[in-house]
């Protein structure tokens, strides 16, 4: 886990007079799973959508796998068909099926045929239990299910990392440990994954590394155990009390 896959220096948002991050500075290596921890408003999820250009940065850089993207000469569509994105809504297509939102972007980023698209996206849905629900509609399916089937659309572009934003934070809590069994398989896989989210016992579990981030700054950072059951700063002690 030596070679540092996606680079983040001095990554600064703002909207209007709000400043939303003030100088964010992160590495996070091949195959390592890094989860970030923070109360509303932290900046967490605007870091998280910069890193996929959803949201422009207003100063720094970030580099992923050795491609600056906050560039304005980087084609952003190439870079986003290795990086996948797992949505707090899920953020599918109500009108198509499973199976079609499994396809859609494999068709119009990676430039796939149909056949093909349609055989990696048999072969996710395998992978994340919902085989058999190929043909329905999202409306037909559970929270759960939903975001599993995002979860399949984001391994069906061959990613060389996820980004997970609060993947489980819609749910109803039954629903919760079936995303988190797939995400957990995931990690186990060698998947390069930062994710955004409250659930403690994952980050326990799962992580390498636990950020935790207060008002658009990190403001501590380590192993699991050093972070949230040692932690150094106050702020990082006042919001693990409120949330165990």
């Amino acid at each position: 886990m030596s070679e540092v896959m996606i680079s983040i220096r001095n990554l600064q948002k703002h909207y209007g007079d709000l400043v939303v991050l003030k100088g964010i500075d992160l590495d996070v290596r091949r195959g390592e799973k890094v989860v970030v921890l923070g109360p509303s408003g932290s900046g967490k999820s605007t870091m998280l959508r910069c890193v996929n250009a959803l949201e422009d940065a207003d100063g720094g850089t970030i580099t992923i796998d050795g491609v600056e993207i906050t560039d304005r000469k980087t084609n952003i569509n190439k870079v986003r068909e290795h990086l996948g994105m797992v949505f707090q809504r899920f953020n599918l297509w109500p009108h198509k099926t499973v199976l079609e939102n499994v396809m859609l972007g494999q068709m119009v980023v990676s430039g796939k045929s149909e056949a093909e698209a349609r055989k990696r996206a048999m072969e996710t849905l395998t992978r994340v239990g919902l085989a058999d629900k190929a043909d329905q509609y999202p409306v037909r399916l559970s929270g759960g299910q939903q975001q599993r089937v995002g979860i399949a659309r984001a391994l069906a572009m061959d990613p060389k990392a996820i980004l997970f934003d609060e993947p489980t934070s819609a749910l109803d809590p039954e629903l919760v440990g079936e995303v988190l069994a797939v995400m957990k398989s995931l990690a186990d896989e060698g998947m390069t994954m930062i994710v955004v989210t409250h659930e403690i016992g994952f980050a326990k579990e799962v992580a390498d590394r636990v950020i935790f981030m207060d008002g658009g700054v990190i403001v501590e950072q380590g192993c699991p155990n050093d972070v949230l059951v040692n932690p150094k700063e106050e702020r990082t002690r006042a919001f693990l009390k409120r949330v165990l």
